[in-house]
């Protein structure tokens, strides 16, 4: 075993680092889907109340270089990607820029990168790290960090500066659903089309019957390239099912659901890959985008589970 892991650290170049993450800890209940203990209350302004059955433990684990990697990431095999895309002339601090500019603008980025023939814009959020939360303990950021509100909008959000992944395998195609009902109290949309649904609720079906994915569109909007907090993403397909935990977002009008992690395995039985394979982009723009798959209908790792998680081998 130990050959093995001095063989998966030399993939490892100059340029890559050490990174630490915010991992959970054993002890929280780990899951694909909901035991109902681990959650928090969202606002209808996007601010959180305390976590319940959360413990957060800070793991040193190394992060490869996406520029001088060899193989690139790819949305098919890895969940994520890096690609150029040139900053569209929109105020990030505008809500009805955002909504009637950023978002078409997505969407036909979307189109572009993936092929897919329809997409839907229907979230966002803005971050800055100087601004301190229950999941950002950077230190140079405190509780108001200069936070602003966005005009029309919710406030700017400290980062999600611990390790998870938006979207379940109940919360996903639930969210497809609710797209064809009128917009939930936090929903951006809600602004634009009142209680029209995004989605044409008599679609929804013949959706449901073909491929769907749900794709995070993430890029700063700072002028001067990104040199603190960089975003990384992990191979999804190093991460196995048995280190997931569901963690419930509880909003006023609706229940929904994402992934917290648990890093589970010592270097020993990391196998011949990098267990929990990390990857970051150094020095990103805002002329450049990371996309990053939440969920895909067709996505090996859940495509033998029900909507219970069954077979019940592959949940803890």
């Amino acid at each position: 075993p130990h050959r093995r892991v001095t063989a998966i650290m030399a993939q490892l170049n100059d340029e890559s680092i050490m990174g630490k993450f915010n991992y959970q800890s054993n002890n929280v209940i780990r899951s694909v889907v909901s035991s109902k203990q681990v959650y928090v209350d969202r606002q209808v302004t996007g601010c959180d109340s305390d976590p319940v059955g959360v413990e957060n433990v800070e793991v040193e684990v190394p992060v490869l270089n996406g520029r001088t990697m060899k193989t690139k990431m790819t949305l098919d095999e890895n969940a994520f990607t890096m690609c150029q895309a040139q900053c569209p002339a929109v105020n990030f601090l505008d809500e009805e820029q955002i909504l009637k500019e950023y978002y078409p603008w997505c969407c036909e980025l979307l189109k572009k990168e993936t092929g897919a023939t329809e997409v839907y814009a229907f979230d966002h959020n803005v971050r800055c790290s100087k601004i301190k939360s229950w999941f950002n303990s950077n230190p140079s950021a405190d509780e108001s960090g200069g936070q602003r509100d966005i005009a029309g909008g919710n406030k700017v959000q400290s980062p999600a500066a611990l390790v998870h992944g938006d979207l379940t395998l109940t919360s996903a195609p639930k969210r497809l659903s609710l797209l064809g009902e009128p917009p939930k109290l936090n929903d951006t949309n809600r602004k634009l089309l009142g209680d029209t649904p995004l989605i044409d609720p008599t679609r929804l079906e013949s959706l449901k019957k073909g491929r769907y994915c749900f794709i995070n569109v993430w890029r700063s909007i700072s002028d001067t390239p990104v040199a603190e907090m960089p975003l990384a993403a992990c191979d999804g397909a190093s991460v196995p099912l048995s280190d997931l935990i569901t963690f419930e977002v509880r909003y006023k009008d609706r229940i929904g659901e994402n992934y917290f992690v648990r890093h589970a395995a010592p270097p020993e039985d990391w196998g011949n890959r990098l267990h929990h394979r990390w990857v970051y982009y150094p020095g990103m723009t805002k002329d450049e985008c990371i996309l990053l798959k939440c969920w895909d209908s067709r996505g090996r790792d859940f495509a033998t589970l029900d909507a219970h998680g069954n077979p019940s081998s592959l949940s803890p």
